[in-house]
């Protein structure tokens, strides 16, 4: 189907630089701009409108704003969930944006959390989560399999309390493939928020794994078709924390190259200060 998810050249990776660096500036410059009452609704409105504005043709999901409770994804969430609600923000409220728009072809996916007032509780999630990030690319240059860093997470998870909720996204990722429509990528139906073309991808591959062929699995998770040595190529990489309401989650590239990892971007906005 003409999605490239490995081999790019050095400007085609500048690119993929480019378009998260942008991502990331309008979901940070977007937690600025809230206020009190504000709901869910209005924000992923504007988020849809400031991707289109930058010249986002399509989008592997639609543009998603959590509020509160809905962060940590309660009870027995599923994929309609994460369609924005009337649900108003209030203060000390968890946020997480999170929008996977496609640029020309490029797909890129960044999440951005964080807290709308003073909450203790997801400043210490955020600090948790952050550790991960070290420990994730220590894991794969340690040439660990992908189910053996995903469980590596899922326990430490535990072990601090926290239930790892990325299992109950679509695949119960940590990760999956970013990559580059050959054409420019293509403007279909959507299929429960996502472009039904890029879907169409993730579950071929998933299906030719299941038949054996676990290099081609595109998700990264604890179930057997993660049980082998890191992928090269491009990874969007996406732990997501809950606990008691509060819920917290980075995503961004991860590249690897020859079996070893670095990330696309030194210092991403999770990594800076709050909202600096």
């Amino acid at each position: 189907m003409f999605f490239k998810t490995k081999n790019f050249s050095k400007d085609e990776m500048a690119r993929f630089l480019t378009l998260q660096k942008q991502c990331f500036a309008i979901q940070h410059d977007m937690a600025k701009t809230l206020e009190e009452g504000m709901d869910e609704i209005t924000v992923a409105r504007e988020l849809m409108r400031q991707y289109r504005a930058a010249g986002a043709g399509n989008f592997f999901h639609l543009p998603v704003a959590l509020f509160g409770a809905r962060t940590a994804l309660p009870g027995n969430w599923r994929v309609g969930h994460f369609f924005p609600r009337d649900h108003k923000l209030c203060k000390g409220d968890s946020v997480i944006l999170d929008a996977a728009p496609i640029f020309d072809g490029f797909l890129v996916d960044t999440s951005y959390s964080f807290c709308f007032g003073d909450n203790p509780a997801h400043d210490q999630m955020m600090r948790d989560l952050l550790s991960e990030r070290q420990a994730i690319l220590d894991a794969v240059n340690d040439g660990q399999s992908f189910c053996q860093i995903a469980t590596a997470v899922f326990e430490r998870a535990k072990t601090k309390g926290y239930e790892s909720v990325h299992e109950k996204h679509p695949g119960e990722v940590l990760g999956h493939r970013a990559g580059k429509w050959r054409f420019g990528g293509l403007k279909g139906w959507r299929y429960h928020g996502f472009d039904s073309a890029t879907l169409a991808w993730f579950t071929l591959k998933g299906k030719l794994a299941e038949a054996g062929l676990k290099n081609q699995y595109p998700l990264w998770n604890r179930r057997r078709t993660s049980e082998h040595p890191p992928t090269d190529g491009l990874w969007l990489v996406e732990p997501h924390f809950g606990k008691d309401g509060v819920g917290a989650k980075w995503e961004e590239i991860l590249v690897i190259e020859d079996g070893q990892a670095r990330w696309l971007e030194d210092s991403p906005p999770h990594v800076r200060a709050p909202l600096a």
